[in-house]
Order: structure tokens, then sequence, then C-alpha cells
């Protein structure tokens, strides 16, 4: 268990693949917080945190066919999220600038996750293909 958790600092000190999935899985967490949502929907920011901790666990100690999974996941409630934070921007009272503002920097910051998910997830693909052709399995 130690051991994994060291060849990913590891990687991540020389600049190598997990880097990238750990920022992502930080940067989700971080994110998700910023949707205030109401009623039964804050759930699905929770859910979407909760995704973002996995990856991250699943950059360490899992494989790349459920980091993928995870990510993708990830990159779906980020989408939803967006949709429903877009249908309730209006909920939020105050003045019209700040509103406009607001919702600019959500609408930028889901469009960013969800490109960086699929970049992710299609570059598990690739991993995943190429081990496939080297013949050395899934890690």
């Amino acid at each position: 268990m130690t051991q994994k958790l060291r060849r990913t600092l590891e990687a991540v000190w020389y600049a190598a693949g997990p880097a990238q999935f750990l920022m992502y899985a930080v940067w989700t967490v971080v994110v998700s917080g910023m949707f205030s949502l109401e009623g039964s929907w804050q759930l699905l920011a929770t859910v979407w945190k909760m995704l973002g901790a996995l990856v991250f666990a699943a950059t360490v100690w899992g494989t790349l066919r459920q980091k993928q999974a995870l990510i993708l996941a990830s990159t779906m409630v980020a989408l939803i999220v967006g949709a429903i934070y877009t249908s309730k921007a209006m909920m939020f009272m105050g003045d019209a600038d700040t509103l406009r503002g607001a919702t600019q920097s959500h609408y930028m910051v889901v469009m960013v996750l969800v490109a960086w998910g699929f970049y992710l997830a299609n570059l598990c693909s690739r991993q995943m293909m190429e081990f496939k052709r080297m013949g050395i399995g899934d890690e």
C-alpha cells in the first residue's frame, strides 16, 4: 500500500502522468463546493465531490480502467451540475452585473473540467492500448 503511494509521489515529482490525474481530482473537490444548489440538488454536488476523492484514490491504488470510469462519471456529473446551475441561476438575487460575472465564472469552470475530464479519460484509453500493445498488463 505504501509502495504504491511512494511510486505515485515519485511520478508526480518527476512530472509523469499521475500529476494530471491528482490535480484533476483536487480541482474537482474544490470546484464542486462553488455550486450553491438548493434542496435535494445539494446531494449532486456532494456526489461530484466524492467522485473527485475517488479519482484521487484510484490514481494511487486503482487500475487505469477504474480511473477512467471515475473520471468519466465525474465529468458527467459536472455537466449535470452545470446544467442544473444554469437553469437555477436566476434564483440568486442580487445585482445583474454580479449575477452575470458569477454565472460566467461557473460556466467557465464547468467547461474546463469537462474538457479536462474527457482529455484524461482519452489519455487512460491510450495508455491501456499502449500497455496492451506492449504486453505489460494494466499497470
